[in-house]
């Protein structure tokens, strides 16, 4: 909701939807508990109070149990996430400008 170019009447839109269907992602998440906890090793469960709280589906941090720990990878910490998202927010403004004297 929080991404660059939501508008508001989209995140007033996906806000009223998560509430309606919190019962199905109550649902998800229990499912998703019971299945991490039966595999060998068992992998970390999710509250419903951190789920909330996530903005992103990148702050998920399912990766992290795979072969590779994910987060020890430089592009995963915050700061290189962001000084990626500005980077990309940067490369879409310059095309713009050149769509933008293209229309002029």
């Amino acid at each position: 909701m929080n991404r660059s170019g939501t508008g508001y009447k989209l995140r007033k839109h996906i806000a009223k939807v998560l509430q309606t269907r919190s019962a199905a992602i109550h649902t998800a998440l229990n499912q998703y508990n019971t299945a991490a906890l039966a595999l060998t090793p068992p992998c970390r469960t999710l509250k419903w109070d951190k789920v909330i709280e996530y903005t992103f589906l990148a702050n998920f941090d399912l990766l992290q149990d795979t072969q590779e720990d994910m987060s020890e990878r430089p592009w995963a910490t915050p700061a290189a996430r962001q000084a990626m998202d500005l980077y990309f927010k940067m490369c879409r403004a310059k095309e713009e400008i050149l769509h933008v004297n293209v229309e002029i």
